[in-house]
């Protein structure tokens, strides 16, 4: 099953929710695009060519998919607006440059960062590292609001299972960053990361979340909502 059909399912799990409201779900339909020849030489020029093969699955028949839910009560909440590739790469960089960074990394979002997911709105997305004449498999996430540029521990196809996965919870990038989310500069986000994966978990039980869990429990143990919070949704 390709890709945007997962998402697809993914999607008909969530309606699945008692009380679930969705504002936003634009899929497309049909079969991926198939991968031109001038496209395939440009994902192997940034990535290598024994990249290329490995996100054929991953095309989407669209520029975008884009889905945002919520419980009713916003207990649970989500949302993601992923670009096809191709319209990635090809694509126009990051719209703004975040003067509050560090000067190496204005100059990555500046020349290097192109978006690749984001939730609109947000001031949160996921960028590609297209370097001018070079190659990269990076991907950075920014965060806006805490002025963070951070490198994540995750390839292309890893991002968007786990994508899948936490299905456009906030800030779920940072269990794949270096950042110690233990301050009460994260409080809030740390909150609702374990409303989340207490949740989804029971919810949608046929998926393995011990990964991301462990991920979390790492890097939130010090945080003060860390297993504050527990969700209606556990049994």
């Amino acid at each position: 099953m390709n890709y945007q059909d997962r998402v697809s399912s993914h999607v008909m799990e969530l309606r699945s929710i008692p009380n679930l409201v969705m504002p936003t779900c634009e899929l497309g339909s049909g079969p991926p695009r198939e991968l031109s020849a001038d496209e395939a030489v440009l994902i192997g020029a940034i990535w290598g060519e024994d990249a290329v093969e490995g996100v054929r699955d991953y095309l989407l028949s669209i520029d975008r998919i884009h889905v945002a839910w919520h419980t009713d009560d916003h207990y649970l909440f989500g949302e993601f607006a992923l670009k096809d590739l191709r319209d990635c790469v090809t694509g126009f960089g990051l719209p703004d440059v975040d003067v509050r960074l560090p000067a190496e990394k204005q100059e990555l979002m500046e020349w290097e960062l192109k978006t690749l997911e984001e939730a609109p709105g947000s001031g949160r997305l996921t960028a590609l590292r297209v370097p001018s004449g070079g190659s990269s498999r990076e991907l950075w996430f920014y965060d806006m609001n805490h002025e963070r540029l951070e490198l994540l521990d995750l390839d292309f196809r890893s991002y968007l299972e786990n994508l899948l996965l936490m299905k456009g919870a906030p800030g779920w990038q940072y269990l794949f960053t270096e950042v110690d989310l233990g301050g009460r500069e994260f409080q809030t986000l740390v909150g609702q990361l374990d409303r989340t994966l207490e949740a989804l978990p029971v919810l949608f039980p046929a998926h393995d979340y011990s990964r991301l869990q462990e991920r979390y429990e790492a890097r939130c143990s010090r945080s003060p909502e860390f297993h504050r919070h527990r969700s209606p949704w556990t049994v």
